[in-house]
């Protein structure tokens, strides 16, 4: 079931055309930012750099780059993500999968993440994802539960209930260019 969702969202995703991407990007980033101004103790994120028509959140990294908050971007090291602070978008580099990274620096290694920007093929309301099968944020994810993690998807990538796994994080929130929730409590009948 993951594959047949994985294969019918990437597909939907790659018929937008880049302006279309752009401008439900921008609506996105301004439902990001009233969900922010509720966590406004938030001095360190995580972003993505967006591959495959994934929303792009750069224009908030710049923002939160001028307003001097802690801006990092994952660095793939084995099957870990790693991230690493930078003080310019123009620092990223195609790194492992081709995907613009920050170089390895040990010093500006991140150690407290208050918000990751968690990218994802599909999510539910429950706040569970489907992402490309690498497993690379649901082993980030579960060894930084304390911060506010939000999933970032355009709206036609949102459903009701997604198929998860016990090892699956879920996301504390889902934003896309129409609205963004908190996620629901899972209970099982």
């Amino acid at each position: 079931m993951k594959f047949q969702i994985r294969h019918r969202i990437r597909q939907r995703r790659l018929l937008l055309t880049e302006d279309e991407r752009e401008k439900l990007s921008r609506r996105l980033i301004e439902r990001l930012s009233n969900l922010l101004s509720l966590i406004p103790h938030a001095e360190s994120f995580l972003f993505f750099y967006p591959i495959k028509g994934e929303p792009n959140l750069l224009p908030l990294a710049e923002k939160l780059l001028r307003l001097e908050k802690t801006v990092s971007f994952p660095k793939v090291e084995g099957k870990e993500l790693i991230p690493i602070s930078i003080s310019s978008l123009r620092e990223l580099t195609p790194g492992k999968f081709n995907i613009p990274e920050p170089p390895m620096d040990v010093k500006r290694v991140v150690k407290s993440i208050d918000v990751v920007f968690v990218p994802g093929l599909a999510f539910d309301l429950f706040g569970y994802r489907i992402g490309y099968g690498g497993g690379f944020y649901d082993r980030f994810l579960s060894k930084n539960r304390s911060s506010k993690k939000i999933g970032v998807c355009f709206s036609f990538q949102l459903f009701s209930e997604l198929p998860h796994d016990p090892f699956d994080v879920p996301v504390d929130y889902i934003v896309t260019d129409k609205n963004w929730t908190r996620r629901k409590e899972w209970r099982q009948s």
